[in-house]
């Protein structure tokens, strides 16, 4: 996790708030006056005028799956709203904290305050700053890809809004085909067709299309924009690690080059011959073996 976990409570009354104005017009709109239980059930003929029972009751077990993923849906986006932000990809409390140690060359010190956080920033800091012994472009090769790695992370997550965006629509139309199907047997009856045979049909049609594209619209309009805030995270991640390695990369010593060779693989080059031949005491060359 990118930060500690958002409390499930909060999620879920979250969740049930934003679902309640969504599908309850009288939550949306209200009312401008209140009218008597009895003449408002005599205007309305009896009928239940609840738009989120009426939507469940004429569509079933269609209507079920639909509102499922649109809590399913709600409580993702409110997890991403709290989750994917620039306060916790980069908490304040810690570069502070890093700029004050390095600010007084305790090195130790910062390096053990970035390994004990577990953010966005923290993660690809400690990764750059165990590979600055090998250099500085060593350092940032692991910072790019620790930073690759999370961002394809949280992109992983968007991919749940994408795939509730695809399958909204299509269960929807699911769901007409079918009232399609029962308006048409009650119409194709023999004498006088039920009109309430041939309502609920129309209804579980309407209904299940209503459903579809209303779970697909925000998931789709959510998706495009987590996943740039996402891209601007990684970005202002990648440029706030360069800028804190910098300041590491002063109380980090190098390897001699000799010493790091062998775990390279490469085997250290020999001294140079001497380019002048030898001499004798004298300043002579020295005698052949002939002599």
């Amino acid at each position: 996790m990118l930060c500690p976990r958002i409390g499930r409570r909060r999620v879920i009354a979250a969740s049930v708030i934003l679902l309640a104005v969504l599908f309850d017009p009288l939550v949306v709109f209200g009312q401008e006056g209140e009218m008597p239980a009895a003449a408002a059930e005599e205007s309305s003929g009896g009928f239940d005028t609840s738009f989120l029972k009426l939507m469940v009751t004429s569509t079933g077990p269609i209507g079920v799956v639909l509102l499922l993923m649109s809590f399913y849906l709600v409580a993702l986006v409110v997890w991403m709203y709290f989750e994917y932000r620039r306060g916790v990809a980069i908490p304040e409390r810690l570069t502070r904290d890093l700029n004050t140690q390095l600010m007084q060359r305790q090195y130790s010190t910062a390096f053990e305050i970035v390994n004990s956080d577990r953010s966005f920033l923290a993660r690809v800091l400690s990764a750059g700053v165990r590979k600055l012994p090998n250099g500085q472009p060593a350092a940032l090769r692991s910072m790019q890809m620790v930073n690759d790695d999370v961002t394809m992370e949280m992109e992983h997550r968007t991919a749940y809004l994408a795939t509730v965006g695809t399958l909204g629509p299509l269960i929807g139309l699911f769901g007409t085909v079918y009232g399609m199907i029962i308006a048409f047997r009650a119409m194709s009856a023999e004498g006088q067709p039920e009109a309430s045979l041939l309502a609920g049909g129309i209804s579980t049609a309407l209904f299940a299309t209503l459903l579809g594209i209303g779970v697909a619209i925000p998931a789709i309009t959510f998706y495009a924009i987590f996943r740039n805030r996402i891209a601007r995270l990684s970005l202002e991640v990648e440029l706030a690690a360069e800028s804190l390695l910098e300041q590491f990369a002063s109380g980090v010593r190098s390897p001699h080059p000799l010493a790091v060779a062998p775990s390279t693989g490469a085997m250290p080059m020999p001294p140079p011959s001497s380019p002048n031949p030898p001499r004798t005491p004298l300043g002579g060359p020295p005698p052949s073996r002939d002599d």
